[in-house]
């Protein structure tokens, strides 16, 4: 009778657990743009936003001005990446080109796009969350339907 009721009682929240993740199943929401763009916030959802002009506003802050000799260039380079200021502009060059390897990853064909299930789905020239929120959960309802 123990092991009957402990069984019972792990599968009750085994349930409990499954229908409390039905609900919460989208909890991120991934949005593409090639400019700085205010995006608004869904209560319960994460939104990650990849701005992919930031490696242009990086460079810009970072990197040095060169001159046309391209060995005394180089060896700028060199120096410059070697220091302190190189390694914040790498760790800031790298971070700034995650959005476009999410891009290549998901195979988006154009951006504006906002990206959900990693890529499952994908709605193409809006940012606004909320209107590309109710598109997908249209969708997911008509692939639902009976």
């Amino acid at each position: 009778m123990k092991f009957t009721r402990n069984a019972l009682f792990q599968f009750t929240l085994l349930l409990l657990f499954s229908i409390s993740n039905i609900g919460h199943a989208q909890t991120q929401i991934e949005v593409f743009t090639d400019t700085p763009t205010a995006l608004g916030n869904v209560p319960g959802i994460e939104v990650i936003h990849y701005d992919l002009s930031v490696p242009e506003r990086v460079k810009e802050k970072y990197l040095p001005a060169l001159p046309g000799d391209i060995d005394r260039a180089k060896q700028i380079m060199k120096t410059y990446l070697a220091s302190a200021q190189g390694m914040e502009f790498q760790k800031a060059i790298r971070e700034a080109y995650r959005g476009h390897e999410k891009m290549v990853q998901y195979q988006l064909e154009k951006i504006p796009a906002v990206v959900f299930n990693q890529g499952q789905y994908v709605v193409y020239g809006i940012t606004d969350i909320q209107r590309a929120l109710a598109l997908y959960k249209s969708h997911r309802n008509l692939e639902e339907a009976p």
